[in-house]
């Protein structure tokens, strides 16, 4: 009689990013907040210790002592895919995203009305792509920094603000004193951690 299958490292990853998620605004016309992952924790985490956390998250996907990905490629340019695709219980696609440049952390958000071209279909699952762009929110927050001057992010985008408080109405639109989240914000002067936006 054979054992249930136990995946003890998944668990333990989706644990661990439960206790490390950061509340950010989800909606400056609201107080709503929704939860991002920083993806320089994760890696954190996945190379933290002897462990080698990342190699036995890979062996329970793949329920192989050699999985056919190699987890440095994973932490270098896909590490935001992977988190997206275990959330979905689609683990195993990793080792189609890695096979392609449009598919890396780098392309992040796929817009899901214009895919890329690798994106995978899978014809038994015609909601994969949906479940993959809500998801993908949550791992790919941009970082603010000096090179953001007229940026324009898509309404559905998060962003690493973590706390926002009007400063009245003065003009076309509301403004509002922001605090972004530390690692993410650099447009600060040192020690500060608030950013004025309009």
């Amino acid at each position: 009689m054979s054992q249930p299958r136990q995946d003890v490292a998944l668990e333990e990853f989706f644990q661990w990013e439960s206790e490390s998620w950061v509340e950010v605004v989800s909606d400056m016309t609201t107080d709503e907040k929704t939860p991002f992952v920083p993806l320089e924790i994760v890696k954190s985490y996945f190379k933290a210790d002897s462990s080698k956390k990342l190699d036995k998250i890979l062996c329970e996907v793949f329920d192989s002592k050699f999985p056919p990905i190699d987890p440095e490629l994973i932490l270098r340019e896909h590490t935001a895919i992977f988190c997206i695709l275990l959330r979905i219980g689609e683990g195993k696609y990793i080792e189609h995203f890695a096979r392609y440049e449009e598919l890396s952390d780098r392309r992040l958000p796929f817009d899901r009305n214009h895919p890329p071209a690798e994106f995978p279909s899978a014809e038994d699952d015609t909601t994969f792509l949906q479940r993959f762009c809500d998801k993908q929110q949550m791992y790919c927050v941009p970082v603010f920094d000096d090179h953001m001057l007229h940026k324009h992010f898509g309404r559905l985008r998060l962003l690493p603000i973590t706390h926002k408080v009007p400063l009245g109405i003065d003009g076309p639109g509301d403004r509002y004193a922001i605090t972004v989240y530390g690692p993410h914000n650099r447009l600060r002067p040192a020690g500060s951690d608030k950013v004025r936006i309009s």
